[in-house]
């Protein structure tokens, strides 16, 4: 190997240490935000249901606890689809692309956090995803088509959900009478 290629190859590496570093960044702050984005209304329903003031709902640990089982279950279960869909699929990622995309993923989900915006995660990884894979290759190294499932995967997601919460409420209420 000629001695850029060396260089840049020691370069990358050391990217793939700030990139571990990033990415378990990355991991309080998914915990941090989507824990409170699916304990939120969790709790509000909770306390509208005992009689609580709507104005002073607190959130109780055994909920966090429980939505923070319930993300960990998710991801468990189906998190490496995802994984690979916005780590492969979209665009090619290195350590370097890597790092840029979790910091400025991170970023955005911490600052949304801290000023009490509720964002999603998965959202601002694709964007950064797809912002730094322009960036550093082009927007035609972006695969658009995966991005238009994965959008209609976000767009769909709700009402669906719904949909099965309400038949679920509807059957666990049959039973019950």
């Amino acid at each position: 190997l000629s001695e850029a290629a060396t260089e840049t190859s020691k370069a990358k590496r050391v990217f793939m240490y700030l990139q571990i570093l990033t990415a378990t960044l990355k991991s309080f702050a998914h915990g941090a935000n989507d824990v409170a984005n699916a304990a939120g209304p969790f709790a509000a329903v909770q306390g509208l249901y005992f009689g609580q003031d709507p104005c002073n709902i607190g959130t109780s640990m055994y909920i966090l606890l429980l939505c923070g089982v319930g993300i960990v279950l998710g991801l468990s279960i189906s998190g490496h689809h995802v994984i690979k869909t916005i780590g492969k699929d979209l665009t090619a990622i290195d350590f370097p692309t890597g790092f840029s995309i979790e910091l400025g993923s991170t970023l955005s989900v911490v600052l949304a956090s801290c000023t009490g915006m509720p964002v999603s995660s998965t959202h601002c990884q694709v964007g950064s995803v797809i912002c730094i894979g322009m960036y550093e290759n082009g927007p035609k190294h972006v695969k658009w088509s995966m991005l238009s499932k994965i959008v209609w995967s976000w767009v769909v997601t709700v009402p669906v959900a719904a949909v099965v919460a309400a038949a679920l409420l509807y059957a666990c209420l049959q039973f019950i009478h």
